[in-house]
């Protein structure tokens, strides 16, 4: 309780304004290489693309499995690795029109997860936990690892831990090109060695991140009186 209580503090943000409400928000699977499932209300069941997944819901890749994840309103797009499962926690959002404010929360219980995510607009919150720690995500390129290993690969990720043998809770803030140390809540310069093993599904998860807002973009059509027709957007 006191490790969840610090976590709370370190990563405390503006206070939204008074009546302020969230609607729920959803994430958006696009691509599946392999097999993979998801858990609704306790029960697993097969996971396929264009799958739309709410707060609550459990995702597991298989061993030979990635998964390609959007989370369209927090601006995010991940990559869940092979034997990974990820836990969506909270997904909210500010209605249309207002603040554009998300707040996200997801705990990664095995495997790993690679991510771009552009920047956020405050108080906006982007957590990932694992069962020692928490990343706090802010517009960058990231992978983070169930045992608390965390790669920046652009930007800054902040990192708290709480260590082995009921330690001192520590943070961390890891730069680009950098990656965290578990044990010691240090960061590190990551071996070439890691970055090249990171780079090809980190690529991907650009790929599809372009791909994706791409298709979100609104495209306005006229009618050839100079008067601008409904807008039609390409979802999915």
């Amino acid at each position: 309780m006191v490790f969840l209580a610090w976590i709370a503090s370190l990563f405390a943000v503006s206070v939204l304004p008074v009546g302020a409400q969230f609607q729920p928000a959803q994430a958006f699977v696009r691509d599946i290489h392999g097999s993979a499932t998801c858990s609704i209300d306790g029960k697993w069941q097969s996971l396929t693309e264009n799958t739309t997944l709410a707060a609550g819901e459990t995702i597991k890749t298989a061993p030979d499995t990635t998964l390609d994840l959007f989370l369209p309103d927090s601006r995010t797009a991940l990559r869940l690795m092979p034997n990974s499962v990820l836990r969506l926690d909270r997904l909210d959002k500010m209605p249309a029109g207002e603040l554009g404010v998300t707040m996200t929360r997801l705990s990664l219980l095995s495997g790993a997860i690679i991510g771009s995510q552009h920047k956020l607009i405050r108080p906006s919150e982007f957590e990932v936990g694992w069962p020692s720690g928490m990343a706090k995500i802010v517009g960058t390129e990231y992978s983070i690892g169930a045992d608390g290993t965390v790669v920046c690969l652009r930007g800054t990720v902040s990192v708290a831990y709480n260590p082995p043998g009921n330690g001192s809770p520590v943070s961390v803030s890891v730069p680009a090109g950098f990656s965290s140390n578990p044990a010691t809540g240090e960061a590190v310069v990551a071996s070439r060695t890691l970055l090249q093993n990171i780079t090809p599904d980190l690529q991907a998860v650009r790929n599809n991140d372009a791909a994706f807002n791409a298709r979100q973009t609104t495209v306005v059509e006229h009618d050839g009186s100079g008067d601008k027709m409904s807008p039609t957007q390409s979802h999915r």
